[in-house]
């Protein structure tokens, strides 16, 4: 979900496949507006001052978050058979609140920087989510699978 132009992307994966290959990757679904990551990104984004707790994940980089955009985009690449398929798990956000908040600062396009009470905010928030295999909340995720002609 990362590239910059999805579809030039997976085309040049599709090279890599032989005909009647699979791709198979997931993505994540829009979170719930009531749900776990809601709630805390959006204590994590007005922590950091966003209106949008969601700013640095919506646009280009997470259109594959809509089922519409993904057969648009696996299609152009010349792949068949898309199928995107809904599941719900668990995500993993870091070893420990601090960790977690490294990877989020990291995406969040502050450096990682941060005054010192902002950051133990965002650890006392992400607390309640730590368990013995980590920062884990639920998600929702979309399975998607193709086929190269």
């Amino acid at each position: 979900m990362f590239f910059t132009d999805h579809t030039a992307a997976f085309a040049h994966i599709g090279r890599a496949l032989r005909p009647g290959g699979r791709l198979a990757f997931i993505c994540p679904q829009p979170a719930e507006p009531d749900g776990e990551e809601t709630r805390t990104l959006g204590l994590l984004g007005s922590l950091l001052g966003r209106q949008d707790p969601r700013d640095d994940e919506c646009g280009e980089q997470s259109s594959l978050s809509v089922p519409a955009r993904v057969h648009e985009v696996l299609e152009r690449a010349g792949y068949e058979q898309v199928t995107v398929t809904p599941a719900t798990g668990s995500t993993v956000w870091g070893r420990d609140a601090a960790d977690a908040v490294d990877f989020l600062l990291s995406r969040a396009g502050t450096g990682g920087s941060v005054p010192a009470s902002t950051r133990a905010a965002m650890e006392d928030a992400l607390r309640p989510y730590e368990t013995g295999r980590g920062v884990v909340m639920r998600a929702g995720v979309w399975v998607v699978g193709a086929v190269r002609p």
